[in-house]
C-alpha cells in the first residue's frame, strides 16, 4: 500500500493578501468559503475586487469603531431577544455607549438594555460543552465545540480581535488532511492528485454553466448538467469533497442550494480555533455589557412581541419562564430580535402587527441547514495526530455522501484525546428518525473503518456526545443558506438584506440578516453591532 497522501494547506495562503475576497461573476455569488482549507474554483475580476476588497475592510473597521462623537440615543429601554453572538454584541455596543453618553444624567439610571434568552446559558449556537473527566482519563475534563468551531478567515476578522482581547488561547489549523476511500484505504499522492483534478474541473465547469443560465439552478443541477459531469459527480471522491466543501459550509444538500447565491464574502485565511472555549467570546461581551448596566434574563422564552403607535410608542414583549412556566411581560422603546432563522420560520413568536410580506417572503426563501456532530473521547490516540481533519467516502451514494464524512482531530489543536465526526446534508436530515444509540453505532462503524489500519481492534470510548441542532427548539437548525428561488440583484442576495430591515420598533440581527458574512460567527457579531448603531442613531 502506498503511503497516505497528506494534503497540506494550499500555497496561496502564504504571504499577504486582502482581508476580504469578493464575488466576481455577474448574477452569481461565487464560492470563496468552499472549504475551511480554502480550495476555491472562482476566478477574479479586477473591477469587482477593486470595488469590494479595501472598502469592505474599511466598512468592518467602521462597524467596530466606537467614535468619541457617536450620537447619544434617547432610548430609555432596549430589549434584545436572544443571547447568542448577535444579541450580546448589540447589548455590548448599546450598553457601553450609553455609559459614555449619559453617565452624569438621571437618564442613565432610567435607561437600560435587557437581554432575554430562552436557554440557561449565553452563546446560542456557540456552545463549548465542558465536563469533568473520570479518574484515569488523559485529561481532567472533556471539552467539545458543539456548535460554531472555527474562526473562518482570521485575518482582519473582528472575532480574532475579540479572542485576543479576552486573552483566549488561539490555535491555528495546519490545513493537513487525509482522504480515505469507503474501505478505509488512504489515498496515495498519485491517486489523490488525479481525483482532485477531476473534482476541480467539475466545480469550475459546473459553476460556469450555472452562471450562463437565464434563471437560477441548484448546485446539484450545475454539477450534473452534462452526461460527463454526471459521471464525475458520482465518483466517491468527488461526492465526499462536495459534501465537505458545500454541504458543510452551507448547511444543506446540494439539491437545495442556489448556484447563483449560495455564497458571498470571506476574510482571508488562516483558519484559527479558540482552544479553551469559543463561547467565552459571547460570555465575555455579555459580562462587559452587564458591567456597563445591561441586564440578562435567562430561561425566558419570548412568545409575543406587540407594538403600539401614537405619541409615546412602545413595544410589549410577552414570554414565559422555561423552568416554571410563569408568564412575564416586559415593555421597551425598541426591541432587537436575534433569534435564529429556524425559530423565526417556526412562528413561535406572535408579532403584532404581523410581520410584513417583505419579511415573511424572504424568510420563506432562505433555508436552515442541518449539521450534526458526535464526539468520542478516548484514553489513548490511535489515529495520525499531526493532521487536522480526515475525510472518508461512503459506499452508498449519493444520499449518504454526508454520512460522517468529516472527522476532526481534537488532539493537535484542542489537546483532547478525542475525535469529532460531522454529519451533513441528506444524511443529517435523516438522523432525526434515528435514536442516539443508532447514531453512535453508525458513526463508530465509519470511524473504525477509517482507522482500522492503525488499530485492528475497536477502541472503546470513555465518553460519547451527540449534538443535533435541528432538534434544539431554540435553534431549529445549524445556520442559514440561500435556497433555490432566493431573490437577488446582480451578485447580491437581497433576501438577507430584507431579513435585516426593521419592522417599526422591532429590529432584527443574526447571521441570517447579513449577506456579506452569512452563516458565520463574525457575521452574527457584525449584524448585532449594525443594529446597535441603528438604535443609537435613530431611536
Amino acid at each position: 500500500m502506498p503511503p497516505p497522501r497528506v494534503r497540506d494547506a494550499p500555497s496561496q495562503f502564504a504571504g499577504s493578501a486582502p482581508a476580504t475576497t469578493s464575488t466576481t461573476s455577474p448574477g452569481a455569488c461565487r464560492a470563496f468559503r468552499q472549504s475551511k482549507q480554502g480550495f476555491s474554483s472562482s476566478s477574479s475580476s479586477s473591477a469587482s475586487s477593486s470595488f469590494l476588497a479595501a472598502p469592505l475592510l474599511l466598512l468592518v473597521l467602521a462597524w467596530l469603531a466606537v467614535g468619541a462623537h457617536a450620537a447619544c440615543s434617547s432610548v430609555r429601554q432596549v430589549v434584545i431577544v436572544g443571547a447568542g453572538m448577535s444579541g450580546v454584541s448589540a447589548a455590548h455596543r448599546i450598553a457601553t455607549t450609553n455609559g459614555e453618553c449619559f453617565k452624569v444624567t438621571v437618564v442613565e439610571a432610567r435607561s437600560g438594555v435587557t437581554v432575554v434568552e430562552a436557554r440557561n446559558r449565553v452563546g446560542g449556537r456557540m456552545w463549548s460543552r465542558t465536563e469533568a473527566a473520570p479518574a484515569g482519563s488523559p485529561t481532567t475534563f472533556f471539552r467539545g465545540e458543539l456548535g460554531a468551531q472555527w474562526i473562518e478567515g482570521a485575518t482582519g476578522n473582528p472575532v480574532t480581535a475579540l479572542a485576543r482581547r479576552f486573552k483566549l488561547k488561539i490555535g491555528q489549523q495546519n490545513g493537513r488532511e487525509i482522504q480515505y476511500t469507503a474501505n478505509g484505504i488512504p489515498y496515495g499522492e498519485k491517486g489523490w492528485a488525479a481525483s482532485e483534478r477531476q473534482y476541480q474541473t467539475l466545480v469550475r465547469q459546473g459553476l460556469a454553466w450555472a452562471n450562463k443560465q437565464d434563471k437560477d439552478v441548484t448546485l446539484q443541477q450545475a454539477f450534473t448538467s452534462t452526461p460527463w459531469r454526471r459521471q464525475l459527480f458520482m465518483k466517491p471522491y468527488v461526492q465526499s469533497r462536495l459534501a465537505v466543501d458545500y454541504e458543510f459550509n452551507y448547511g444543506t444538500a446540494l439539491s437545495h442550494l442556489s448556484a447563483w447565491y449560495y455564497d458571498s464574502l470571506a476574510f482571508e485565511d488562516p483558519t484559527m480555533v479558540v482552544t479553551n472555549g469559543y463561547d467565552n467570546i459571547p460570555k465575555g461581551l455579555m459580562q462587559e455589557a452587564q458591567a456597563a448596566g445591561a441586564k440578562l434574563i435567562l430561561n425566558f422564552e419570548v412568545t409575543g412581541i406587540s407594538q403600539t403607535s401614537g405619541a409615546a410608542p412602545k413595544v410589549t414583549i410577552t414570554g414565559k419562564n422555561t423552568a416554571n412556566g410563569a408568564t412575564t411581560t416586559l415593555t421597551a422603546d425598541v426591541v432587537i430580535v436575534t433569534i435564529p432563522l429556524g425559530v423565526l420560520k417556526a412562528n413561535t413568536i406572535a408579532f403584532q402587527p404581523a410581520l410584513s410580506a417583505r419579511k415573511t417572503g424572504a424568510m420563506a426563501r432562505l433555508g436552515v441547514g442541518s449539521i450534526n456532530k458526535i464526539f468520542f473521547f478516548f484514553n489513548e490516540t490511535f489515529w495520525p495526530v499531526n493532521v487536522d481533519e480526515y475525510f472518508i467516502e461512503d459506499g452508498q451514494l449519493p444520499g449518504n455522501r454526508g454520512r460522517w464524512v468529516d472527522w476532526v482531530n481534537l488532539k493537535r489543536a484542542w489537546g483532547q484525546t478525542a475525535l469529532e465526526g460531522v454529519a451533513l446534508g441528506e444524511y443529517a436530515e435523516r438522523m432525526a428518525q434515528m435514536t442516539d444509540a443508532a447514531v453512535i453505532a453508525d458513526a463508530q462503524a465509519k470511524m473504525q473503518r477509517m482507522f482500522s489500519q492503525y488499530r485492528k481492534k475497536p477502541v472503546q470510548a470513555i465518553a460519547t456526545w451527540v449534538q443535533r441542532w435541528s432538534d434544539d427548539p431554540y435553534a431549529r437548525g445549524a445556520y442559514s443558506y440561500a435556497k433555490i428561488g432566493v431573490q437577488g440583484n446582480g451578485d447580491h442576495c437581497t433576501d438577507y438584506d430584507r431579513m435585516g430591515l426593521p419592522e417599526g420598533r422591532v429590529l432584527f440581527a443574526g447571521e441570517h440578516t447579513i449577506w456579506q458574512y452569512q452563516a458565520t460567527v463574525h457575521g452574527a457579531y457584525l449584524s448585532g453591532v449594525r443594529e446597535a448603531k441603528r438604535v443609537l442613531k435613530n431611536f
